[in-house]
């Protein structure tokens, strides 16, 4: 039963370096302790180090920087690194992009009515202040614009109280933003997309949970319309990360 399989020494290993991260407050950036430290202070060979940083490393816990000078480096807590790792196991059990746009739209609206009913409506206005106006894309490029979108929603999923529920639901829609990306030009729902987020984070902002909701839906059936008319993958496959 893989419940109780026991933990190879690079996974123990690696399970102790978050916690060393963690413990100690860590920010992302910041250099971890070389090789021989590292060897010395875990009491493990290299070779179960050296797994134990890869293995972190493909869940974007840490970067490895390579060269003189280089070494691990501490990653950001992102969904995009669990939306990776997840898409390999829904791909490994079948699951389907219609099953994954059904759970994304219901996820996100789930975090949008949680995050109208925050009780802290200071919080709730700054958080949502910068979605409050209408902004010039311009002439942005597909990274910044790709950020600003995911800001919307993960300032949606933060304000929802449960940092397991914003973690982890929000990794359905950075796989589809993720096929979107690469499919197709996202840039080309921008008019769309920022007026819906302006309504939303009116409706978040004003404590409206059930308005939030139903904005939210609203937003993301478009979005799923339009991956079902542009997007060149079937809908019935497997999901993956392209």
């Amino acid at each position: 039963m893989s419940l109780l399989r026991p933990l190879k020494a690079a996974e123990i290993v690696a399970r102790t370096i978050v916690g060393d991260i963690q413990s100690s407050g860590l920010s992302p950036g910041t250099s971890l302790p070389s090789e021989a430290a590292m060897l010395e202070q875990y009491g493990v060979s290299r070779e179960s180090l050296r797994e134990g940083l890869r293995l972190l490393e493909v869940q974007g816990m840490i970067t490895i920087r390579r060269g003189p000078g280089g070494g691990p480096i501490v990653g950001a807590v992102d969904a995009a690194h669990l939306g990776r790792v997840s898409a390999l196991f829904y791909n490994m059990a079948g699951a389907t992009y219609e099953e994954l746009f059904e759970a994304w739209v219901w996820a996100e609206s789930e975090l949008a009515e949680r995050a109208a009913r925050n009780p802290d409506g200071e919080l709730r206005a700054a958080r949502m202040e910068s979605f409050l106006c209408e902004h010039d894309g311009g002439d942005e490029t597909l990274g910044s614009y790709l950020e600003e979108h995911a800001g919307f929603h993960r300032a949606v999923a933060e304000l929802a109280g449960n940092r397991v529920l914003a973690f982890s639901l929000q990794t359905y829609g950075q796989i589809v933003t993720h096929h979107v990306a690469v499919l197709d030009d996202p840039r080309n729902l921008r008019g769309v997309l920022i007026d819906d987020h302006l309504h939303i984070a009116r409706a978040v902002c004003n404590g409206r949970p059930r308005r939030a909701r139903e904005l939210m839906q609203t937003h993301l059936g478009g979005v799923v319309d339009y991956c079902r008319s542009r997007l060149a993958v079937p809908l019935d496959s497997p999901i993956e990360w392209l």
